[in-house]
């Protein structure tokens, strides 16, 4: 043998031990089947390489070697065949039948003393035994090579990359041992040829057993772009905390292959499971201090636990966790998976807080529409009672009234009307939100809606004038006449509300196009632009120097009622500039 190639099974045999050792710690770190397996496997596989370089002499020692090189060689094979189990299981049977197979062939191997020398003739008995043991050997390496590769299809990207580097890495056993087996009965050229291709493997082994975090990062590549379109979803329509916990827990798996997952809420209630029962959850949660880790120095970041990595969540309420169990698939987890993983937590802790705030503000929107529809409904009767005995003393029609009395009456029955108007506001922002507006739209004149409009709040409007602006011929649109005017009424009210005692309030009616339009413009404070940005908001309120009554909603039906006509309610004005407001809607054809 040349000095080159000396070197070379010396760098061959020193680059199997490195894989051994590299093993051996990771099944220390992590003493479960898989690892040991594995630690097995390439163990033996490294005792055959170096116990192969003492073939060829004889004697007692000689054969030793020999039958410990077989051992070693079927219990390599063994051991890849259970490290392949560990991903993809083998039935009992299968299991069992290649166990007996091994030992049979193994006590065999011994019995028959195959020559320690491969150029000494063999006996048909040794021929016989020599082809069962490649045989064996070569199955429980080309079956889980073909049996890994199928089945990492259509799984996600970290699996299938997983199974399929495994893939590779039995292949690239099979290969190792091939060219050591013929690599000697060549020319030096071809042996040395083959024996750089074994050494080129060890990296190929090393890569495909122990994925580094360069690698780990392509294989998530294929499914960065989903994670972020999922993660936008998420977040923003997940519409409970269970659902979004959910949802959480399948791009946790998928970020680093798991096999299970589930989130603890800052109760230590499982709010999620995904790959696991909830009570399997609940009982593991209560063996491990997930919520409150001993000796960490730092709370916030991930840590594990054998083969369970925990993902400290920061809620509002308190502390809770997503638990990822390593699946069979799953590379170990690392810095790298850590760091993603914290990542990714800080996004899901921001969901869940934003959806518990969600549901704490539908609560107080679903009170608040109660207490308007409940509130206005009751006040209702008892203002049209009041109403009507105002008007019939007006009247005179229960008696005489004292001047004096007399006097106040048609305050009392403008400020009744008022209420009025306020009840009837908050009776239709009730039906608008619970979805029961349904508009009754026929052909009507513009003109004469907003004409009866003027006439509803006549009380209101006293103390300025109004200047009225009207074509003489009808303009007619499809509307919902009450729902028309009660835009037009909010609109006069309001510009009587915002605007100075003894001002002009002007309202015209034109067509321009195939729109009709319903112009209020008053000599009022005016609004700022940044008032206008809330003016048509539920409850928005224009800032002033006088308090002025009203519910707030005014605005906000008006225009969402607008639009439902196909048409809209816009705004001009500015601080001491007086304001109009547009109603526009279609033109009947």
């Amino acid at each position: 043998m040349t000095p080159a190639l000396i070197i070379l099974q010396l760098a061959i045999e020193v680059a199997f031990a490195f894989l051994a050792i590299r093993t051996v710690v990771s099944w220390v770190r992590q003493p479960d089947a898989r690892h040991g397996n594995l630690a097995l496997a390439l163990s033996a596989l490294t005792l055959v390489i170096v116990l192969s370089s003492l073939f060829g002499g004889s004697g007692v020692q000689a054969q030793l070697f020999t039958d410990a090189a077989l051992i070693m060689f079927l219990v390599s094979g063994y051991g890849l065949l259970m490290f392949r189990d560990s991903f993809v299981p083998l039935s009992p049977g299968t299991t069992r039948a290649v166990t007996v197979a091994i030992v049979v062939i193994g006590l065999l191997g011994i019995i028959v003393q195959l020559p320690a020398n491969p150029e000494t003739p063999h006996t048909e008995l040794q021929s016989l035994v020599l082809v069962a043991t490649i045989g064996i050997w070569a199955f429980c390496i080309l079956e889980p090579t073909v049996t890994i590769w199928m089945s990492a299809r259509g799984r996600p990207s970290v699996e299938q990359a997983r199974l399929r580097a495994i893939s590779i890495g039995y292949a690239g056993l099979l290969l190792v041992v091939v060219v050591g087996t013929i690599a000697g009965s060549l020319n030096n050229f071809l042996s040395l040829l083959l024996s750089l291709t074994a050494l080129a493997v060890v990296p190929v082994l090393y890569v495909a057993f122990f994925p580094p975090v360069w690698l780990r990062r392509v294989w998530r590549q294929p499914e960065e772009d989903q994670f972020r379109h999922a993660l936008h979803d998420l977040l923003l329509y997940s519409p409970d905390r269970g659902t979004l916990a959910d949802r959480a827990l399948v791009w946790a798996e998928r970020l680093v292959g798991g096999e299970a997952a589930f989130v603890l809420d800052s109760d230590a209630t499982v709010l999620a499971v995904r790959g696991i029962s909830a009570s399997d959850a609940a009982d593991l949660s209560k063996r491990s201090a997930y919520l409150k880790p001993e000796g960490k120095e730092n709370g916030h970041a991930p840590w594990q636990s054998g083969s369970t990595v925990v993902v400290p969540l920061d809620l509002q309420q308190g502390r809770g966790a997503i638990i990822i169990l390593s699946g069979r698939l799953s590379p170990l987890f690392g810095d790298d998976e850590l760091s993603r993983l914290r990542q990714y937590a800080t996004s899901i802790s921001a969901g869940l807080d934003r959806v518990t705030l969600n549901s704490r503000i539908a609560a107080l929107e679903r009170a608040k529409t109660d207490f308007l529809n409940i509130a206005s409904h009751e006040l209702r009767g008892p203002m049209t009672v009041i109403k009507g005995y105002l008007t019939m003393l007006d009247a005179g029609a229960l008696g005489d009234v004292a001047p004096k009395a007399r006097s106040v009456l048609p305050l009392l029955i403008s400020k009744a009307d008022e209420v009025n108007w306020m009840i009837e506001q908050m009776i239709e922002a009730s039906r608008l939100e619970e979805g029961r507006l349904a508009l009754k739209r026929h052909r009507s004149d513009i003109v004469e809606l907003t004409d009866s409009a003027i006439e509803g709040v006549k009380l209101l409007l006293s103390g300025h004038e109004l200047r009225v602006d009207t074509p003489h011929q009808p303009v007619e649109a499809e509307v919902d006449p009450d729902r028309f005017q009660i835009v037009v009424r909010n609109l006069l009210s309001n510009a009587a509300k915002y605007s100075s005692p003894g001002t002009d309030i002007d309202i015209e009616v034109r067509r321009d196009g195939d729109k009709a339009f319903v112009l209020v413009k008053d000599q009022g404070i005016g609004i700022s632009k940044q008032d206008q940005a809330v003016l048509f908001t539920r409850f928005g309120r224009v800032d002033s120097s006088s308090h002025v009554q009203g519910t707030g909603l005014g605005l906000w039906l008006s225009r969402e009622i607008a639009r439902m006509h196909d048409g809209d309610l816009t705004v001009e004005s500015g601080n001491g500039a007086g304001t109009t407001f547009t109603f526009s809607v279609p033109l009947s054809p």
